[in-house]
């Protein structure tokens, strides 16, 4: 008989294949695939979103650890968002190059750049707000790119080293997906500066030194990472070579992190200041689909000419108050608060909002997906939200007017004035900074060329805009939206249970059975009774409980029952109490269901 190895699938596209060798076209780990992972094993261990009991993650083969998809496809961001050309640019020009002289690319020719050192680290620093990590975002998903993304919060740890791993793992991990899955991926590491940068009075920990001495000996041997497992360094091998991975940083100030990192060979800075026309752009794309036009946009960005791209993001955000507030008010009580004196919202509002939620496939018992939150129908009406000038003018004052009480105000000075130091008093009489270039001068400092074509860039980038809002807006002319269907009305409550008896509490019961000797008969089975019962109670069993434990089997007696209750009790006029199980109208053993047979009979 063949090989295992060697024997044809039926998903397999030619025959006489290894069986590793088509494996490895389909996954980027072979021990994950063939492994512990959901179909496989059972539920508990490698189970589905919505298990009762799941460890959420699939595991190795050999070793048994867990293991996580760490690579990024910004499925999250939906939507026509508008990325500088020049950033874009940059971006595709880092990745190709550094694609370009990877040696250990078999396709390649050896040194297709020639002798020249391509940094591996491209540096995009900034102002706070405009936009460096969204706008990375948006260039890899324009260009395809899988990357694996880290963040401030990773490059520390409690156990010293850890960082450091964390980051050879995971610039392994884009490494497998350029070599496995032919897929372009790089390393991205958001805020450098803030979780391994020095600033005034702090201290370098042995995280910090370790995540620059990572970093520099990637610039310096991009194919030679070491392999651990366990925890420990593996042994060195002379064919474990990596494909060479692009990094990519972003922060705010990268003067913070190791000087000898930020070498010209080792990583290539790259300063965004967006324009204002870049800005504008931007913020058209955002508001693209409110029906903002273009030159509301322009007369917005140019009246916050010192504002940073996140500004305007905030301004979109709070173009949905007014109209949410409304809806909120129709959830406010009834009836003023006796000690306030103010209706309150209640909790009627997050009844609303999650009764109507469904799932992305609520048909496929097996995996339903995540769940979909209900959007309340005032946001999807047109004309709902005011996106006028002077509405977008009215937001945008009130958020500088925020930003100016917290710079003004200073509240912290105010707490630690006494903590200050010698030279923190000797600086606060010296003239304050001044500010950096406004974005006009910035960019007039470009080349002449890189200018010119960045201003082609955006004038067709305007053009692409405009024709895009006139096609929508001739749509939505000839072709306008149907009249909202009239709201299903609620189905009529269920009736109740019909009872011909009186209903007491067990407080009530008691006091009957001891003070007015009223006779309790409890009509569970003998199982429950024995268990659990009211002192000086009578044990008439209507049902017959039989089984073992956990999986007891409940039968309902038969005539029996009846013919023993009213021979004991003839006179049907006496008062009597009647104790039954937890569901009182669905049980066989509830008091309900047995006086309704009683009164049957």
């Amino acid at each position: 008989s063949s090989s295992s190895w060697s024997a044809r699938e039926a998903w397999q596209g030619a025959a006489e294949v290894d069986y590793l060798v088509e494996l490895g076209k389909q996954s980027s780990n072979t021990n994950i695939e063939v492994g512990a992972r959901k179909g496989m094993v059972d539920d508990i261990f490698a189970g589905t979103a919505h298990s009762k009991f799941n460890l959420g993650a699939e595991s190795d083969i050999a070793s048994g650890k867990l293991r996580f998809n760490d690579a990024r496809t910004f499925s999250n961001i939906v939507g026509d968002f508008h990325v500088p050309p020049q950033f874009l640019d940059r971006v595709a020009l880092h990745v190709t190059k550094n694609l370009l002289v990877d040696g250990a690319n078999p396709g390649a020719d050896h040194g297709p750049l020639g002798n020249s050192r391509v940094p591996l680290i491209l540096g995009i620093w900034g102002a706070k707000g405009c936009g460096k990590t969204f706008n990375l975002e948006l260039a890899c998903k324009a260009l395809n790119i899988f990357p694996v993304v880290m963040s401030a919060g990773e490059l520390e740890d409690e156990w010293a080293g850890e960082p450091g791993r964390l980051l050879r793992r995971r610039y392994r991990k884009a490494s497998e997906i350029i070599r496995n899955q032919g897929k372009m991926s790089c390393l991205i590491v958001n805020d450098i500066d803030a979780g391994a940068g020095r600033f005034k009075q702090t201290q370098a920990t042995v995280n910090c030194q370790m995540v620059m001495g990572t970093l520099m000996n990637l610039c310096d041997h991009p194919n030679r990472v070491a392999r651990e497992e366990d925890g420990n360094l593996a042994e060195y091998r002379e064919d474990d070579e990596l494909r060479r991975v692009p990094i990519i940083i972003t922060g705010n100030d990268l003067s913070t992190l190791y000087a000898p990192l930020l070498r010209d060979g080792r990583m290539e800075k790259y300063y965004w200041a967006p324009t204002r026309d870049e800005i504008a752009d931007m913020v058209h794309a955002m508001y693209k689909d409110d029906d903002v036009t273009r030159d509301t946009v322009e007369a917005l960005v140019a009246a916050h000419p010192e504002q940073p791209l996140d500004f305007f993001g905030a301004i979109r955000g709070r173009m949905y108050d007014a109209a949410i507030k409304a809806w909120t008010d129709t959830f406010r009580a009834e009836t003023p608060d006796p000690v306030t004196g103010q209706r309150h919202v209640t909790a009627r509002m997050g009844e609303a909002l999650m009764r109507n939620r469904t799932r992305e496939r609520p048909d496929d018992d097996d995996d339903p997906g995540a769940f979909l939150y209900w959007k309340p129908d005032f946001l999807k009406k047109d004309g709902a939200v005011d996106m006028s000038l002077e509405s977008l003018m009215g937001h945008a004052a009130a958020l500088a007017r925020e930003q100016a009480a917290v710079n003004d105000v200073r509240l912290s000075h105010e707490y630690m004035r006494h903590q200050k130091t010698w030279e923190e008093l000797v600086a606060s009489d010296t003239p304050p900074p001044t500010k950096r270039a406004p974005a006009e001068v910035l960019a007039a400092r470009m080349e002449p060329e890189m200018r010119a074509a960045q201003e082609a860039a955006q004038v067709e980038a305007r053009g692409v805009l405009r024709a895009a809002e006139a096609t929508r807006a001739e749509e939505r002319r000839r072709n306008p939206p149907a009249p909202a269907p009239p709201p299903v009305p609620e189905p009529a409550p269920a009736p109740e249970y019909p009872r011909t008896w009186r209903v007491v509490s067990v407080q009530e019961g008691y006091a009957m059975l001891k003070e007015a000797r009223v006779p309790t008969v409890d009509v569970r089975g003998a199982r429950d009774f024995a268990r659990e019962s009211v002192s000086g109670s009578t044990n008439l069993p209507a049902v017959l409980i039989t089984g073992r434990p956990l999986h007891w089997e409940t039968q309902r007696m038969g005539d029996t029952f009846e013919a023993a209750f009213f021979a004991q009790f003839p006179d049907v006029s006496a008062p009597l109490v009647v104790l039954g199980g937890g569901d009182a109208e669905c049980s066989e053993d509830g008091a309900a269901v047995v006086l309704t047979r009683l009164a049957a009979a």
